[in-house]
């Protein structure tokens, strides 16, 4: 047999497993991809191997590339009507694999970093695989049949300390499957996506971080860098103050990586003082989420910021590239756990608080102020049952005298600050 010029060989994210190629000496294409073995083609050819293909007849590369991915869509179109009928399925190799090289992509694409990506392929060859291994995945009900088996599983899988796994976690795995699927669906391997469970993400209680809190949190911070000109500490310190500025704010690589053309002065005929819009991140409603930062923060720290490229981070701005961001994120995650630790203020009532742990105070400031839940989702850009469940996963009463009893910050400067807002928001 002829061996594969290597050179020529052509591959297309969008049509896994397909290639085009030349043999050495030949001047015309041919095309190749995986099929399934047993699996009666054209003019009852049997696939014995799996792959599938066939000269393409021509010497023009578009051109071969035109009808290799029409022999694709044909073929599968026909496995999927159940004009061929597809004896032996692979869902690892033929949909998983696929989706994981375009998780993988998008990973290196969006964060420079695989890390996340390898966790749930990890979670997905350790605990889900075994499930869809031989299964018909365009039959629904074989489908359905193995998620409810790998959700079985996970309910009686024992983890740490011998206990079971909670729903929450279980949603994150019936995710990872519900997006192969959609993946394969997509892609033209799928004729429809099973049943999905869905789990209650209802998380354990975060107890807030509150102004004292932090203010503890940020001298130790400020010590440390004084000891060491260790920047993290610095850093940490600017950070944590941006977070806690803001009610709809992410504790993570969107509020870290915001530069300076995302914030805008808006005038306040009340106040000394300009006030700061801030737009911080996308959703799928609205392409920038804003917020204005409160006052004190205003006067502490925006005139060393004002005057900043237009294009340059807030934080760290000499470091540029995404994947060094993302390790500098996991630094200050660290650093900040470190530090609460040694104040003692990191586990409190037996629950830990972490870096996130400062949206919930700004979940209780927003619910202090209004007392309504609606206004809570609103100002988190979140829903309301997210926030029952998330932030105030407790009763009315007991946020509130919560919140009271810990004490918050009410001066009149953050009054004002309130006041300004809401005839800001009113216009």
């Amino acid at each position: 047999m002829p061996k594969i010029n290597k050179k020529s060989i052509k591959t297309y994210n969008t049509y896994p497993t397909l290639k085009i190629f030349k043999y050495e000496n030949s001047e015309v294409y041919h095309f190749v991809l995986y099929v399934g073995t047993k699996l009666d083609i054209i003019n009852e050819k049997k696939v014995t191997n799996g792959n599938f293909g066939h000269s393409l007849k021509t010497k023009n590369h578009r051109e071969a590339e035109v009808l290799a991915k029409q022999q694709y869509k044909d073929i599968f179109e026909k496995i999927r009507s159940g004009e061929i009928v597809k004896k032996d399925f692979n869902f690892d190799k033929d949909v998983v694999s696929s989706y994981f090289i375009t998780r993988e992509k998008l990973y290196k694409m969006k964060t420079g970093s695989v890390k996340n990506m390898e966790k749930e392929k990890n979670q997905y060859s350790k605990h889900l695989s075994q499930f869809f291994d031989n299964v018909n995945y365009n039959d629904v009900i074989a489908m359905d049949n193995a998620v409810l088996d790998s959700v079985n599983y996970l309910k009686n899988l024992d983890v740490k300390g011998g206990t079971k796994m909670r729903d929450t976690t279980i949603s994150k795995y019936m995710n990872i499957i519900s997006q192969i699927c959609q993946h394969g669906q997509k892609k033209g391997l799928m004729k429809a996506i099973p049943n999905i469970p869905v789990f209650s993400r209802i998380n354990e209680e975060v107890p807030p971080y509150f102004p004292k809190d932090l203010k503890v949190i940020r001298n130790r911070n400020e010590e440390y860098y004084q000891q060491t000109e260790d920047k993290i500490y610095n850093l940490v310190n600017e950070y944590t103050a941006f977070l806690q500025a803001l009610k709809i704010n992410r504790s993570g690589m969107n509020a870290l990586n915001v530069k300076r053309s995302q914030f805008r002065e808006v005038a306040d005929y009340n106040s000394d003082l300009p006030m700061i819009e801030v737009k911080l991140f996308n959703t799928k409603n609205n392409p920038r989420v804003a917020d204005v930062c409160e006052f004190w923060w205003v006067e502490e720290y925006w005139l060393k910021y004002r005057n900043k490229p237009i294009d340059e981070y807030i934080f760290a701005p000499e470091i540029t590239e995404i994947a060094d961001r993302h390790r500098l994120m996991e630094k200050m995650r660290k650093t900040f756990v470190r530090v609460s630790s040694e104040c003692k203020l990191y586990i409190l009532n037996g629950k830990k608080r972490p870096f996130t742990s400062i949206r919930h105070l700004n979940a209780l400031k927003i619910y202090q102020h209004t007392k309504s839940l609606d206004k809570v989702a609103e100002g988190l850009n979140t829903s309301k049952p997210i926030v029952k469940s998330n932030y105030l996963n407790y009763s009315d009463d007991w946020a509130r005298n919560r919140f009271k009893a810990l004490g918050y910050d009410k001066s009149e400067k953050y009054q004002s600050s309130m006041k300004s807002k809401n005839k800001i928001k009113k216009k």
